[in-house]
């Protein structure tokens, strides 16, 4: 049986952050509902990038090449842009079997499940940092105010909160991630786009 390591000890053994980063983090972590990598995220203590790179190390999925990525009609008809977007997952291939992908949770068992049941097909997932995912869907599906750039999710901001309450700390932070309560705008934004087309919904 495959033994998976935490993501916060793996970036300590690729000497991404240290022990103390480490602890820091994961005291913070009790205190909200947030992910221990959306936490050192918004910390400033790795990357989303580097975050990425260790979740898919752990679960050995491929990393996503969001640039050079063409989804097919086909598959983003799959999954309508609400879906898209509060899950944060872009379908880019569909065959007889399965739909391909790209997602930045791969903890998001009840997402994938439900895309596995709704679709009668099996998932194969490739990784991305969430705020490129997030752009890269406002761009495929073609929706309002696809070139902004949002602040971050609301939960970083808990999170972030969290970890200032633990340690007695105040610092500015410069995060890359989207705020919830954007993303909540822009899902009440896009009901026009979830037509009956799509195989999945909200």
């Amino acid at each position: 049986m495959t033994e998976y390591k935490k993501v916060g000890d793996l970036l300590v053994e690729a000497e991404i952050i240290t022990t103390e980063q480490r602890d820091e983090a994961l005291l913070a972590q009790k205190e909200s509902k947030s992910r221990f990598g959306e936490i050192i995220v918004a910390l400033g203590y790795a990357s989303e990038e580097q975050v990425v790179e260790c979740l898919a190390a752990q679960y050995d999925f491929p990393l996503a090449d969001l640039e050079n990525l063409n989804p097919s009609d086909e598959a983003l008809k799959l999954i309508s842009p609400t879906f898209a977007l509060s899950r944060l997952v872009l379908p880019f291939k569909v065959t007889e079997s399965f739909l391909f992908c790209v997602i930045s949770d791969p903890l998001d068992i009840e997402g994938t499940d439900f895309l596995t049941k709704a679709l009668d097909k099996r998932i194969s997932l490739q990784l991305a940092p969430a705020s490129q995912l997030f752009e890269a869907i406002m761009i495929h599906y073609g929706l309002p105010g696809a070139a902004q750039r949002e602040k971050r999710q609301q939960e970083l901001k808990k999170a972030l909160t969290a970890v200032e309450k633990s340690t007695g700390t105040t610092k500015k932070r410069v995060i890359k991630v989207h705020d919830q309560n954007d993303r909540a705008e822009l899902l009440d934004s896009i009901d026009t786009f979830d037509e009956p087309n799509y195989k999945t919904g909200t």
